[in-house]
């Protein structure tokens, strides 16, 4: 069912306007103008929140859905509108404390549902919004960020996340392929028991026991970003990007850069013994349905 306002714009099933992709502000402000009745101060709000709490934020709409970032660091929120609620996204909500109530089938993101007549926990929100604003965030194909694989091949459901890091390197046939190829090199041979994983609309992702580092392709460098990086011991000074916040670090690689592969490879182990020492999150526990 489709229905539309008086300004014409459509409001898809659930109230969600259907606005017109784009970059900056003035999106996300006809995005929240379409919206109806309470969600739409309940949008205004939220707006004005994050706007207070990241003063440097990108915005964008996609997917009729705004969202918010850091410009070369990719977005950590969205929003959504639902019939009786609103739904805000952490894409890495999963490192926010306290946890965001809301469970995903992404394993890195948490939700957050609001619904008319609730009272908005402002120090909460804003905590949670500084938080995810210093996080390594979602990345969507852009002028900078080069397009992973062809869709076909990025849609292959049968494909392991190893094959999709071979396409994307294969891909890349410049300076950028090589030094990504040998910075997984000198990362897995780190340690025997790292992983790979494929996240965030084509990142290449190392994990044990948790993230240790996340790849990515620019235009002009491979940037290698370390999740918990602010909180690992650098005596190399291999990290030159993010050295103001409170979470991650990361290394630019430019063409021509060398690579000090031991000292790379100690922080990778740095960053497996951060992760294996750093307390668990406990599960939410869901009260048992009523007999």
């Amino acid at each position: 069912m489709v229905r539309t306002t008086k300004k014409t714009v459509v409001l898809l099933s659930g109230d969600n306007p259907q606005i017109r992709k784009g970059d900056g502000d003035g999106p996300v402000q006809a995005y929240i103008a379409a919206l109806p009745g309470w969600k739409r101060d309940v949008g205004a709000h939220l707006d004005a929140l994050v706007m207070q709490a990241v003063p440097n934020v990108s915005k964008a709409v996609k997917w009729n859905s705004p969202f918010y970032g850091i410009e070369g660091q990719g977005w950590f929120l969205s929003l959504h509108a639902f019939k009786r609620y609103i739904k805000l996204a952490f894409f890495r909500g999963t490192s926010l404390q306290p946890l965001p109530p809301g469970d995903s089938k992404s394993p890195e993101t948490r939700y957050l549902d609001i619904h008319e007549g609730d009272s908005l926990d402002e120090a909460l929100l804003t905590g949670w919004i500084k938080q995810a604003s210093q996080l390594p965030g979602f990345l969507t194909p852009n002028a900078d960020l080069i397009p992973p694989l062809p869709v076909g091949q990025l849609q292959g459901k049968s494909m392991e996340p190893s094959e999709r890091i071979d396409h994307l390197i294969a891909e890349l046939t410049d300076w950028r392929g090589r030094t990504l190829a040998h910075v997984r090199k000198l990362i897995l041979a780190a340690d025997s028991q790292i992983t790979e994983e494929w996240k965030w609309m084509g990142s290449p992702v190392w994990e044990r026991d948790g993230i240790i580092a996340v790849g990515n392709a620019h235009k002009d460098k491979v940037k290698l970003t370390f999740s918990h990086g602010a909180s690992l011991p650098d005596p190399d000074k291999l990290f030159n990007n993010g050295l103001n916040g409170k979470v991650w670090r990361a290394i630019d690689i430019l063409e021509n850069d060398q690579i000090p592969e031991d000292a790379l490879q100690t922080l990778v182990r740095a960053a497996i013994a951060y992760n294996q020492d750093k307390p668990k999150k406990p599960k939410s526990v869901r009260a048992a349905p009523k007999a």
